[in-house]
């Protein structure tokens, strides 16, 4: 019996050779699938294989982490760092030289870092630029062959000290031939750069800053821990403490120099200087708008009121020396005795509110609401200071200067904003002295740290060495310093057009003299401007790019058609 539909299952009588050719075809297609399977996958583009980064080298440390540790050295290391690269007798030019190049060897430097580093060997009087034509990016493995780390190091480094007595950039960066002019402090030399050089790269106090920060800890430590100079061991421990006042310092004084001039000097600005002052016409109705949005008129003169009678009826701050003086305008509002502008201060003293201010502030906070609360205020003490930065800024009148040297001056402020101050702060701003005995800060321009510090090698970057120039300056008969023998720049642009020739006669005829003979065809004058130069505004036309010349070396003077344009080069 068979079954329709299927194939009869092979029984004992079935011949051999009928399995092996039914087998054979099954094989013959199992086959031909792979076959075209294998047509397939080459039709497929084959993907590029891309190189995976090894597990060292993607965990490979920067050397800048908070917890990075040196790795331990060998024996023999050790014994070479204090017998050869950092004894003691070796001078400290040498060593110092060598311990900046190992240390960029063992970090891994991003740009930021590298540039901010650089810097701060800049400030310190290392030379940092790049080596022209002797550079290490054009140098193949090959030419780097039979070289050890060492060798490979001092032909890679850039960081080097001046040794020559006279050099191309001798008054630039630290010289030993030179200790007239150079200390080695490198306290100053930290705080110099965190106060000064690192604010104006970074936004003070952010994330950047304080990586410039730990950066600089970072080369202190290793300083300090390989021993580099032991002559200078003290003044390095002194320069991690300044890495440690910037870390602490500089949020709070960023937070404080966006709150000042805090909400009593807005309104006792508002009263005492605006309002206050006599013959005072705010017609400008934008400029209204602004103070009303800021603070209004009613406002201002509550909060004033307020803060005054408290602090002068609690004593607040007479046990350190704040004095009060009774009003005398009728209405009670104190009026503006003298105005000092752009000084700079020091803080010598914080007044924080007693108990009873306090109280009283509290209490009268419950009437006014939350919306309208006054905030409680203390006293901060300052005197005037000068900040070197590079200007001729000094008192000139010493009678003056020794005078007001020792005067304290006691500005109202708003506790909030004394938390945050630290005795040794420094601000650029303006006060007012009010006639009951104290003031208040009338605009904020500046803040520095207590350890603020301002170098002259600051004004020495960007600075180049003056080169001999024969030709003479600029004066009022020679306003372009052109001569004879020149380069002809000035000479071509102030030259005035010679006068035109006289015109032939109508029939075309020369008119009998030799020089008009000539004169039919003129000669274009020469360009000796540089190609591409921009032209130079005489005075004349005022110079705009629609005005000048479409094509470069082209005479103003002379005008053809546009079918014989030629030019004369």
């Amino acid at each position: 019996m068979t079954t329709h539909g299927k194939d009869p299952a092979p029984s004992e009588d079935t011949p051999k050779a009928a399995l092996k050719v039914k087998d054979s075809a099954a094989v013959q297609i199992d086959d031909n699938s792979k076959v075209s399977e294998n047509k397939a996958a080459e039709a497929e583009p084959q993907k590029k294989k891309r190189s995976r980064k090894s597990k060292s080298q993607k965990k490979r440390a920067t050397g800048f982490e908070e917890y990075f540790c040196d790795p331990p050295i060998t024996p023999a290391e050790y014994e070479e760092e204090k017998t050869s690269i950092y004894y003691p007798t070796r001078p400290f030019v040498d060593r110092i030289e060598e311990c900046i190049q190992r240390y960029r060897a063992r970090r891994r430097f991003d740009n930021t870092r590298d540039n901010l580093f650089s810097r701060y060997l800049f400030l310190g009087g290392i030379d940092t630029t790049a080596r022209q034509f002797q550079g290490t990016a054009s140098l193949t493995k090959r030419d780097l062959d039979g070289l050890d780390k060492n060798q490979i190091r001092d032909i890679s480094a850039n960081d080097v000290v001046e040794r020559k007595a006279v050099s191309l950039h001798g008054s630039r960066y630290y010289n030993p031939n030179q200790p007239e002019h150079w200390d080695v402090d490198f306290t100053r030399v930290t705080a110099g750069f965190l106060s000064e050089t690192l604010v104006r790269l970074t936004a003070p106090g952010g994330p950047d800053y304080l990586a410039g920060v730990d950066l600089v800890s970072n080369f202190l430590k290793y300083v300090d821990l390989h021993d580099v100079c032991p002559e200078y061991a003290e003044d390095i421990k002194n320069a991690q403490k300044v890495c440690q006042k910037a870390r602490e310092e500089m949020p709070p004084l960023v937070q404080i120099i966006l709150l000042l001039p805090g909400d009593f000097g807005t309104a006792a600005n508002r009263v005492t200087c605006n309002e206050g002052v006599v013959g005072y016409d705010n017609t400008d109705d934008e400029l209204r708008e602004w103070e009303d949005a800021v603070m209004n008129l009613k406002t201002a003169r509550q909060k004033v009121g307020i803060v005054l009678s408290i602090l002068m009826s609690s004593k607040c701050g007479q046990e350190k020396g704040v004095t009060f003086e009774e009003p005398t305008k009728q209405s009670g509002l104190p009026t503006v005795v003298k105005t000092i502008t752009q000084q700079a201060y020091e803080v010598v003293g914080i007044v924080h509110p007693n108990d009873e201010c306090h109280a009283k502030f509290k209490s009268i906070n419950k009437h006014l609401g939350e919306a309208n609360a006054v905030k409680p205020c203390g006293f901060l003490q300052v005197k005037r200071t000068v900040l070197p930065s590079g200007w001729e800024n000094a008192m000139h009148n010493k009678s003056a200067a020794n005078k007001e040297k020792d005067v304290i001056y006691n500005l109202v402020m708003e506790e909030e904003i004394l938390a945050l101050m630290k005795i040794g702060f420094k601000f650029e701003m303006d006060i007012c002295l009010l006639n009951c005995g104290f003031g208040f800060v009338k605009k904020s321009l500046d803040g520095h740290p207590t350890f603020y510090e301002f170098l002259p090698q600051e004004l020495m970057w960007g600075y180049k060495e003056p080169v001999a120039n024969p030709r003479p300056g600029p004066s009022i008969h020679n306003p372009t310093g052109a001569f004879e023998g020149g380069d002809g720049m000035g000479d071509y642009l102030h030259n005035e057009p010679e006068p035109e020739d006289e015109e032939p006669c109508a029939s075309g005829a020369p008119t009998g003299d030799a020089s008009s003979e000539t004169a039919l065809v003129k000669a274009a004058p020469v360009d000796a401007a540089p190609v591409n130069s921009t032209p130079v505004n005489t005075g004349a036309v005022p110079y705009s790019p629609l005005n000048a010349a479409s094509i470069d070396n082209a005479p103003g003077s002379y005008a053809v058609g546009e079918d014989d344009v030629e030019w004369e080069l």
